[in-house]
């Protein structure tokens, strides 16, 4: 009964929230209950991943608004939100959810700690067979997630770790030829794929990316295509 009460009170949270980009607010209020219900089913896999789920949007959120004292919260948030994947993909290996989400989670906690340090704590591993297993299982999932956090995690190794450029390059193609002319693409591939050109001595190409990124609302990419001019 604990559980179907919690479970009811998780559904009546996403119908109230709007449609429209949630608050720092209605995220920390998802991310609590969520984590709340998992630790109450610890071999339930779908209150578990959607405990990685709450804690990633809402960890990401606060690296990308540069909340005050976002390093720290967003940490604790998805450290947590780490644990709960964890469990989801080891109750469910061939399930995407539990992957995808834990992945997740150490890239908004490797912007809180740096990459260095969280290669440091032995993260590399479990990120890449996260990310490759949901590549593998579903990468259309969440509207090609899997495809561009794959390339992102190839780009952003530092070369001693396994860096690999071509990969990554290969992966922003892939989710640009899937996604890049739907409805609503992540801005992010063009902003990705733009420093990665630009890395890579290809500035006119750079520039192209890296301007359409900036249009669609990308900060990132318009600071950085600024620095080229």
């Amino acid at each position: 009964m604990k559980k179907i009460v919690i479970v009811s009170l998780l559904l009546l949270v996403a119908v109230l929230a709007p449609s429209f980009a949630e608050t720092e607010a209605e995220l920390k209020a998802k991310y609590e209950a969520a984590v709340k219900a998992a630790a109450t089913a610890p071999n339930d896999y779908e209150l578990n991943w959607k405990a990685a789920e709450a804690a990633r949007k809402y960890g990401d959120h606060l690296v990308v608004e540069e909340v005050a004292g976002w390093k720290e919260t967003a940490r604790v948030a998805t450290k947590e939100g780490m644990k709960y994947g964890e469990i989801a993909f080891k109750l469910n290996p061939t399930g995407i959810e539990g992957w995808y989400w834990y992945g997740l989670c150490v890239g908004t906690y490797s912007d809180c700690v740096s990459i260095v340090k969280a290669l440091a704590e032995g993260l590399k591993g479990k990120t890449q067979m996260g990310f490759e297993n949901a590549y593998k299982f579903d990468k259309m999932f969440d509207d090609g997630g899997p495809i561009l956090a794959l390339g992102r995690f190839w780009q952003v190794l530092p070369g001693i770790a396994g860096q690999d450029r071509k990969k990554a390059e290969q992966l922003f193609n892939e989710y640009i030829d899937l996604f890049g002319s739907t409805a609503d693409p992540s801005d992010s591939v063009w902003y990705y794929r733009g420093q990665l050109y630009k890395d890579t001595g290809r500035t006119a190409e750079a520039k192209v990316d890296l301007k359409k990124s900036a249009d669609m609302g990308n900060k990132d990419a318009a600071k950085l295509l600024a620095t080229m001019k």
